[in-house]
């Protein structure tokens, strides 16, 4: 993975073949050409539990028909974080005696257990 400095507030991450732009919204400065580092966040969260989900429901014969995932976040203080995501998983045909199969693979998603079990950081400058 690397960023490249597009200027303004927009970055560019780029890893394998693929791209994203990373920017802040207008009122922040940014040009609004792509989600904020909070909101990548957010999206890598609810895409991985999403992904879980729909190999767990494709193994165990679940229709994944309507299959959506929702992550919303709240910004915390002292120091300045995100401080609780609230992600919500809805499967119109998920049957009530599968509920807590999906529940339990959900939380089981490596980006869940990456920020419930917080990775050493180690930043170097050059």
């Amino acid at each position: 993975m690397q960023i490249a400095y597009d200027g303004g507030c927009r970055f560019t991450a780029a890893c394998r073949s693929h791209t994203i732009t990373i920017d802040q919204p207008l009122d922040n400065g940014g040009e609004d050409s792509g989600m904020t580092p909070p909101e990548l966040m957010a999206a890598s969260l609810a895409g991985c539990i999403a992904h879980y989900v729909a190999r767990y429901c494709t193994q165990a014969g679940i229709d994944t028909t309507g299959l959506a995932v929702g992550c919303d976040w709240q910004v915390v203080d002292d120091p300045k974080r995100i401080g609780s995501f609230t992600v919500e998983v809805e499967l119109p045909e998920l049957p009530a005696n599968r509920r807590k199969a999906v529940e339990r693979v959900a939380n089981q998603c490596l980006i869940h257990a990456t920020l419930m079990h917080p990775p050493l950081m180690n930043v170097i400058v050059k």
